[in-house]
C-alpha cells in the first residue's frame, strides 16, 4: 500500500534533545538529594518514558508512587524551563512541504513537554494527531501509533513511522506499520534515507 501519512518521534527525529534530558534529570535527581552518576544518566536513551529513567536511577521509586508522581510534576516543571535546550533538527524545516504531499502525526514517550516542544518549532498546526505516553502505553507498545493512524484516518499499512531507535521500530512492526530509522540529530548524514525518499 502506498505511504498516505508519516507519523514522526520527536526526541532523536524532530528534536535533538539529548543535552535537555540530561541536564533535566540531573537536576531533578540533585533537587531530591540523589547521587548520579553522569555517565548513568547520560547512558538513558530518549526511547524510555520519564517513569522508567526515575526507576533506573532510583529503584525504591518503584514503591513510593507519590513521591513518583511529585518528581515527575517537578520534572515536568523542569522541562518548561529548559526548552531553550531543546534544538530542531533538520526534518523540521521538511514539514511545511510534507504537509502538503502527506498526512502528519506524532507518536512520542513524551508527556505534556510533546506539545511544547512543538509549539516551540512552531510545527504543531502540520499535525492531524500527537500522541503522548499520557495517551497511551510508552513505546514499544503499538497503541500510540495505532490511535495516531486512527485520528488521522489512516489505515496502519498506508503509515510510515519515523524514529531513533530499536523501541519505535518494534512499535511500528507490532502496529503493522513501515518504519523509517533516523538520527535527526546528525542532520542530513543521519537522515538521508529519509530525504531521498519523500523530499
Amino acid at each position: 500500500m502506498a505511504i498516505k501519512a508519516i507519523i514522526f518521534d520527536i526526541d532523536g527525529v524532530l528534536a535533538d534533545s539529548r543535552e535537555a534530558v540530561v541536564h533535566n534529570t540531573k537536576e531533578l535527581m540533585h533537587e531530591y538529594g540523589y547521587a548520579t552518576l553522569d555517565r548513568k544518566v547520560e547512558g538513558m536513551s530518549s526511547a524510555h518514558s520519564a517513569e522508567s529513567v526515575l526507576t533506573a536511577l532510583a529503584p525504591e521509586l518503584e514503591h513510593d508512587q507519590e513521591k513518583m508522581k511529585e518528581m515527575l510534576a517537578r520534572l515536568s516543571e523542569i522541562t518548561a524551563e529548559n526548552m531553550g535546550l531543546v534544538k530542531p533538527t533538520l526534518l523540521v524545516e521538511k514539514l511545511p512541504a510534507l504537509s502538503k504531499k502527506y498526512l502528519l502525526a506524532a507518536a512520542t514517550n513524551r508527556k505534556r513537554s510533546a506539545h511544547m516542544v512543538l509549539e516551540k518549532f512552531g510545527v504543531e498546526k502540520y499535525f492531524g494527531a500527537v500522541l503522548t505516553s499520557a495517551d497511551c502505553p510508552p513505546k514499544p507498545h503499538p497503541e500510540m501509533l495505532l490511535k495516531a493512524a486512527e485520528k488521522i484516518c489512516v489505515k496502519p499499512s498506508g503509515c510510515m513511522f519515523v524514529g531513533d531507535n530499536r523501541e519505535d521500530e518494534q512499535a511500528a512492526v507490532a502496529a503493522g506499520m513501515r518504519f523509517m530509522l533516523v538520527d535527526g540529530a546528525k542532520g542530513e548524514e543521519g537522515c538521508r534515507a529519509f530525504l531521498k525518499e519523500f523530499c
